[in-house]
């Protein structure tokens, strides 16, 4: 699908732009985005495809993914100018050669995952970091910025099974740190909170994911857990517009929060889907595999200052990103 064709994504692309204080600075830059297929990768990736587009920006961005096919699905063709393509696990990562940036947000972030191959999502963090970094002082005058994740900022059990996510997360920070004093690796590290949009994967069972879609189908929002949790949330573009303003102005070594400043429960935020979507939000008694998914943590607020401090500010309200999100879902499946 030609999602830059959609007049509310573009809109979406031109916010991150405006509130990404230094932008230009990425004009003529050569970009590695490890992870280009995630929701936050894909949209990271869209909004520098279309700043060379609307605004001859110069870019050449490097989509990078386990499979070819999936970057082929969500980008199209590569064009060898502007978008090219690197099939490759960020755990078996070579050299890749010469690059600006490269921005590592590769990795297993759904909780299914977090059961079902909980030794995977650990190593690929640790050892995805480990190779990234390497590369990057292989490329030479090279920026890393490292998507983290909230949930290193919170106290864990670390002999829970679930802990394979965050403790990975902090292993993998403390890693960036490690290797900047050592090594003088020039690496940023921002930490996304829980961050919603438009084209989702289908193996996305994140719950928020699982809103949105049903919202969009006009089906029943189902939870499965009284959804008293406290999240800090943001849509997708103020996260990219963060992350940008991390990678080209945050200061070397240092971790920056990416949040719009704006919180809700989960039940809330199921609520304000329901109401875009003209549905309905039921609750039902999870079963044991998927007690062993929802997050132990209860409340998870993050905090923004950092990133404001740079310039930063956020564009969308949660239940603007929601609204926003329904609409170009609908739109996407002809609706």
């Amino acid at each position: 699908m030609d999602y830059l064709g959609n007049k509310t994504y573009r809109e979406d692309m031109e916010a991150i732009m405006a509130h990404t204080p230094g932008f230009a600075r990425l004009r003529g830059k050569k970009i590695l985005v490890l992870g280009a297929t995630g929701l936050i990768g894909a949209v990271l990736t869209d909004c520098l495809l279309y700043a060379n587009a609307a605004h001859a920006m110069g870019i050449r961005v490097y989509a990078a993914s386990r499979h070819k096919e999936q970057l082929e699905r969500r980008f199209g063709e590569a064009d060898g100018k502007s978008l090219h393509f690197m099939e490759t696990d960020v755990t078996g990562l070579k050299s890749p050669g010469a690059f600006d940036y490269i921005i590592h947000g590769a990795g297993y972030g759904h909780p299914g995952a977090f059961m079902e191959q909980p030794a995977e999502v650990l190593l690929s963090n640790v050892v995805g970091v480990w190779k990234v970094l390497k590369a990057a002082g292989e490329s030479g005058r090279c920026r890393v910025l490292y998507l983290s994740s909230g949930e290193a900022g919170q106290e864990v059990d670390h002999l829970q099974t679930r802990a394979c996510y965050p403790m990975g997360k902090k292993t993998a920070e403390t890693l960036c740190l490690c290797h900047h004093k050592e090594y003088g690796t020039d690496v940023v590290i921002a930490r996304p909170c829980h961050t919603f949009g438009p084209w989702v994967r289908r193996e996305d069972n994140r719950a928020t994911a699982q809103f949105l879609a049903a919202a969009a189908a006009g089906r029943d929002i189902e939870m499965y857990s009284a959804g008293s949790q406290v999240r800090s949330f943001s849509y997708v573009a103020d996260c990219v517009s963060g992350l940008l303003s991390v990678l080209v102005l945050g200061e070397s070594a240092k971790v920056y929060g990416i949040a719009c400043g704006e919180a809700c429960s989960v039940r809330e935020f199921a609520g304000y889907c329901a109401a875009a979507g003209g549905c309905r939000v039921t609750t039902h008694l999870p079963d044991a595999g998927e007690r062993a998914q929802i997050s132990p943590i209860k409340d998870q607020i993050m905090e923004n200052g950092a990133l404001k401090g740079l310039g930063w500010s956020p564009c969308y309200t949660i239940e603007g990103g929601i609204v926003r999100t329904v609409r170009m879902m609908r739109e996407e499946n002809g609706g």
